[in-house]
């Protein structure tokens, strides 16, 4: 991975002064520099004796990790190594806190994602949308031990007579009913002030709510709290009109209950429940269930949901059950979107939105992450996407999640105290426990990337609050960059380290890659010191944003499935290779893949080769195919309707080949078998090898 050229200086020195460990909360914590203003400096916290100056024993960092799952480009999912779902948010302080049901924690497990390991729940926050910080795990099964599990928080804020701000945040107790843990910090000192839930399964007055989870809170001009919850079907089955979602209006302490509760007829209700308060209208949302769309409709005017969609529902008066007005569904499930298939995988669906920072988004949960690190349990992540609100009439057009996500709405201050948890995506990139906590490499050329920093002053130092023993480099723009700086250190304990070199750069919007020699270095803070006297040309904000036409490759496989879709990012003309999603061994291949048709596409798609994932490794096949993406019947690869003999090539050799095999799926023809030396191997992917040409951007 690297070469140690020199010997390492002695550690002793350094360890003299490695002083203190700065503090827990190590976001950052003033407003960008680039306007003349002061800001607070990582030298600010310890003297300047005691920063230590780097190391320069000749470490070589000649090889970057390449298990980047969340790529540069796209904003989606929130964390590229965080399994989290069911977004909830509150803005603190002027920044967008994030909390979602821990899924990591049961992926640690080893297990498929049945929830049932999940007792803590995750939060992120951010200032600018696309860079977050990872502040660690809310242990609520330690703060309240009663729970069965904590899933789908939903939280808000109000300030109290003792002057502070205090969270109040509720969550699912498994599917049995609805806790609350309280804070006077968004991420820290979480008690359970009622030590048993606040909901319970067949409390009085909770009849016809089979499963009374998944809160959804808000809190009215009025600082009235108000409550939803609810899941599940009747006993009776699924139907249009179930009556089993509850409102009721919280106490003044948030604690207990000011009203009896009140069913609200949310039409095709399955679960995901959450409520809004938006200028004296309160919006009810949830997650609409799998059945079959038709019998029973009885809206006029307004179409049925789409299957596993998000719809909603408004009133002025909550506690009135005949005044909720069903107002359509406005996001599709994930693997949906308004042309068909999304080229994302079906999954359960929980949103959340808010307005922030004068913008309304959608906060919601797919399987991207897992689909991207090739897994199919279950594991899902959190993605933020735009909603297309009508604040003057309420309406919400039905949208559909994106893996491009939102862009950046304010550039980062790089003169400012960064923390090191603080990032776009990385590679290799592990936390340590705790709130609050460090960055630390998983592997030798782990790397963090952090999208849009203001340079306006450019940069003479970069300085780090680090624990361990190797080098970060620091790259502009591109990874494989030519570092403009570095920090070496070898310290027991966190220490200040500053860089003794720094390579001039032009521009001012620059992209940031920090490059970990090894592993097991913890990087806790990190900023750079201005360089310049005078502010630099500004630049727009889009500069450090990286221009991309999607194509969708969409296949299918059935029994068990799920089918499989690949999505590719082209930047320019060249060679591509994209992986598909993973799919079960036990599927059968029907259709090997059609491309997205788009009929003003400046592209050519030359398929080469099919890389079929096995037990043994990558078997390639041949395919020199082209692809039209502005047809709707040229855009496509083998598939079993087209007419093939049992037992004919389709792609490759007898010896080494794709090959129409007898299908047990009873609507086509054949599916696609993979032959080795005469023997049939499952195959669990597929990774379509490309030559795009004649690309241009409109």
């Amino acid at each position: 991975m690297k070469k140690k050229i020199l010997a390492l200086f002695c550690a002793s020195a350094l360890l003299i002064v490695s002083g203190c460990a700065g503090n827990e909360n190590s976001e950052s914590t003033q407003a960008s520099a680039t306007d003349g203003t002061t800001v607070t400096d990582i030298a600010d916290t310890v003297t300047e004796e005691e920063i230590l100056d780097s190391l320069n024993s000749g470490i070589v960092i000649d090889e970057t990790s390449g298990n980047v799952y969340k790529t540069e480009r796209n904003a989606n999912p929130i964390s590229g190594s965080i399994f989290c779902a069911d977004p909830t948010a509150v803005e603190y302080d002027g920044r967008l806190y994030v909390y979602g049901t821990n899924d990591t924690q049961q992926a640690e497990q080893d297990t498929v994602n049945d929830y049932d390991q999940i007792k803590s729940l995750v939060v992120f926050s951010t200032d600018d949308m696309v860079n977050w910080i990872y502040h660690g795990r809310i242990e609520t099964g330690e703060i309240a031990p009663w729970i069965y599990n904590s899933w789908a928080p939903s939280i808000v804020s109000r300030i109290e007579d003792d002057g502070l701000t205090h969270f109040y945040l509720y969550f699912s107790n498994n599917g049995s009913g609805v806790g609350v843990i309280t804070s006077t910090d968004p991420v820290t000192g979480w008690t359970d002030p009622l030590g048993g839930p606040l909901v319970y399964q067949n409390m009085p007055g909770l009849e016809n709510c089979p499963a009374p989870f998944d809160p959804g809170v808000c809190i009215d001009e009025n600082g009235t709290g108000w409550l939803s919850f609810g899941g599940g079907t009747p006993a009776s089955g699924a139907a249009v009109h179930t009556y089993i979602p509850k409102i009721v209006k919280l106490g003044e302490d948030m604690l207990s209950f000011d009203s009896e509760f009140v069913s609200i007829d949310a039409p095709h209700f399955f679960e995901a429940s959450e409520l809004n308060y938006i200028d004296g209208t309160y919006y009810y949302t949830y997650s609409t269930d799998w059945q079959a769309r038709g019998a029973g409709w009885d809206y006029d005017g307004i179409s049925a949901p789409p299957t596993c969609s998000m719809a909603y529902l408004t009133t002025r008066t909550p506690l009135d059950a005949e005044s909720w007005e069903y107002r359509g569904a406005y996001f599709y499930n994930s693997g949906q979107n308004e042309k068909g298939e999304s080229g994302l995988r079906w999954g359960n669906n929980h949103t959340h939105f808010c307005e922030y920072r004068g913008t309304n988004y959608i906060l919601h949960h797919t399987l991207l992450l897992e689909e991207l690190m090739g897994g199919t349990a279950g594991f899902r992540s959190m993605m933020v996407d735009y909603l297309p609100m009508d604040a003057a009439t309420g309406e919400i057009p039905i949208t559909a999640a994106s893996r491009q996500g939102v862009s950046q709405i304010k550039l980062l201050d790089p003169y400012a105290e960064n923390s090191g948890a603080a990032m776009f995506t990385s590679a290799d990139i592990g936390y340590t426990a705790g709130a609050n906590p460090a960055a630390k490499s998983d592997s030798d050329g782990a790397w963090i990337y952090v999208r849009g920093a203001d340079f306006g002053y450019g940069a003479s130092a970069f300085t780090a609050e680090v624990k361990g023993k190797g080098r970060i480099e620091i790259r502009l723009d591109d990874i494989s960059n030519e570092a403009v700086a570095f920090i070496e250190f070898d310290n027991a304990d966190y220490a200040k380290v500053r860089s003794t070199e720094f390579k001039q750069f032009d521009g001012r919007n620059h992209n940031i890659y920090l490059v970990f020699s090894d592993a097991d270095i913890e990087l806790k803070a990190w900023q750079f010191t201005k360089g310049d006297e005078q502010l630099r040309p500004e630049e727009d904000i889009s500069v450090t944003e990286t221009e991309y036409v999607t194509l969708v490759i969409s296949a299918q496989a059935e029994n068990p499935g799920p089918s499989p879709s690949a999505v590719l990012e082209m930047t320019k003309d060249g060679d591509y290779s994209v992986k598909s999603s993973s799919f079960a061994k036990e599927s059968e291949m029907l259709n090997l893949g059609f491309i997205n048709t788009d009929t003003s596409a400046t592209y050519k798609v030359y398929v080469k080769s099919l890389g079929l994932e096995t037990e043994n490794g990558i078997v390639e096949i041949p395919v020199d195919v082209e692809l039209d993406p502005t047809s709707n019947t040229k855009n496509g690869l083998e598939n079993g309707w087209k007419g093939a003999e049992i037992g004919t090539v389709i792609y490759g050799t007898e010896e080494c080949g794709l090959v129409a095999a007898e299908t047990t799926i009873s609507w086509i023809g054949y599916r696609m078998a993979l032959i080795v030396d005469g023997m049939e191997v499952p195959y669990t992917s597929v990774t379509y090898n490309l030559t795009i040409s004649g690309l241009t951007f409109g």
